[in-house]
């Protein structure tokens, strides 16, 4: 585990890499390459990298899965724990709904603001390092939940061309029937363009790697894109209150994600070592992984404040994916959070709760885009569209005000259309 301390010019080059170009070259000109093969070459493209980089000989034919397919057995187990998991997941996002409204001001002008749904939705689940099942409920869910009236899946095939049944097991219980055995940029592509066995799509949401988020980056305004959300990301703020065993059990659960960055703020020495001895006490008897060790070795980060209120200062610039506050002023901490994914509050609420089955959605913004964006919703997949409705006497009395702002502007017709009013 690696150390410093919050405000040390360790730190300030900690922020600095986190800040660092989020698509370097080498990685931009990789997926605009896919995306322009996508684009002119369709099918064929899709089957070539899907044989190239997922070791599956692909066929047009093969691309979208069959009813035969989708429709598997799974266990009972499973099935239950889903039906529960989307549940919650339902009843947190329909709170999140946006209302349509209407109002008039003292001149009779009437305004308001209507909400649509986009028609049509691609929603990309990972399958390749770990088969995220639960993905399809953190995006199909919200995407129903707004209306949306075509919700279609993508999600990379194994060697033997087969979609993890676990995935097809949510699907199904999400109702949906389309999916397609793709993934990476070229999956996205797909969405965004078309080809003869994809059809497009309005909106595309969903977590993936650095591919599918670069390829996501660089084809948004072609297409409606949730946010960026690329490896996973932790930061975990702990005091002498905190239960330091299970502190130590949350950072691996983050760490064992491929390219995960974790962090571990507080304020007492004492307690980041009592914190590194559990971690390496689970490292040699529990979570033996090779992988996990590699994780916590180069992107584990603990970092020591002054005080523990200072900590949410630090977690305002990691901008973290997920944030939990295991502290005895978690109220005050959370006062002064601006830049978090998500918050997890206490002892009880590891990151996985929300990962599976709390209720909001686990796609999330990464990479310090918690700065500026929020993570998946309701909105992602609705178009909220003003109304103007002026009468006669209202338009007379902002008529000047159009004229005089539209000559200001140097546009002559639009200063017309008020003048011309007035005739």
């Amino acid at each position: 585990m690696k150390r410093t301390q919050a405000n040390s010019d360790d730190f300030k080059k900690l922020i600095s890499a986190r800040n660092d170009d989020i698509a370097p070259d080498g990685l931009r000109a990789t997926v605009s390459d896919i995306i322009s093969a996508v684009r002119k070459n369709g099918d064929a493209a899709l089957c070539d990298f899907t044989k190239k980089f997922d070791n599956f000989d692909l066929t047009p034919q093969q691309i979208r899965l069959s009813e035969n397919e989708i429709d598997i057995d799974c266990e009972d187990e499973l099935i239950e724990a889903l039906i529960q998991a989307a549940g919650n997941i339902r009843h947190y996002h329909e709170k999140q709904k946006r209302k349509e409204w209407f109002s008039e001001d003292e001149t009779g002008a009437k305004l308001g603001e209507i909400i649509r749904p986009v028609k049509r939705a691609g929603l990309y689940v990972p399958a390749g390092t770990a088969p995220l099942v639960s993905t399809v409920l953190m995006t199909v869910i919200p995407a129903q939940v707004a209306g949306v009236e075509e919700i279609c899946v993508v999600t990379p095939p194994d060697e033997n061309g087969n979609v993890n049944p676990g995935i097809l097991a949510a699907c199904k219980i999400c109702g949906v029937k389309e999916i397609y055995r793709l993934g990476s940029a070229w999956a996205i592509a797909a969405l965004t363009f078309g080809t003869n066995s994809v059809k497009k799509v309005d909106v595309i949401a969903g977590p993936g790697n650095r591919y599918v988020t670069e390829a996501k980056r660089q084809l948004y305004g072609y297409v409606g894109i949730d946010l960026i959300a690329g490896p996973s990301e932790s930061l975990i703020i702990a005091d002498d209150s905190a239960n330091l065993k299970w502190v130590a059990a949350d950072i691996l659960s983050q760490a064992e994600h491929a390219g995960s960055a974790t962090f571990l703020v507080s304020d007492s020495p004492a307690v980041l070592d009592l914190i590194e001895d559990e971690i390496n006490n689970l490292l040699e008897t529990v979570l033996t992984a090779d992988s996990l060790k590699k994780s916590v070795a180069d992107n584990l980060t603990a970092v020591l404040v002054d005080s523990i209120c200072d900590a949410a200062e630090v977690a305002n610039r990691i901008a973290p994916e997920h944030l939990q506050i295991i502290t005895k002023e978690n109220d005050n901490i959370l006062a002064k959070i601006r830049n978090a994914g998500a918050i997890f509050l206490g002892n009880y609420s590891p990151v996985p709760l929300g990962d599976f089955c709390a209720g909001p959605s686990h796609v999330l913004p990464t990479a310090c885009a918690a700065t500026f964006m929020s993570g998946l919703s309701t909105d992602t997949f609705i178009k909220r569209m003003g109304v103007i409705n002026y009468s006669k006497e209202s338009f007379n009395k902002i008529n000047k005000t159009m004229q005089i702002i539209a000559e200001k502007e140097q546009l002559p017709a639009h200063k017309f259309t008020a003048r011309v009013r007035n005739e």
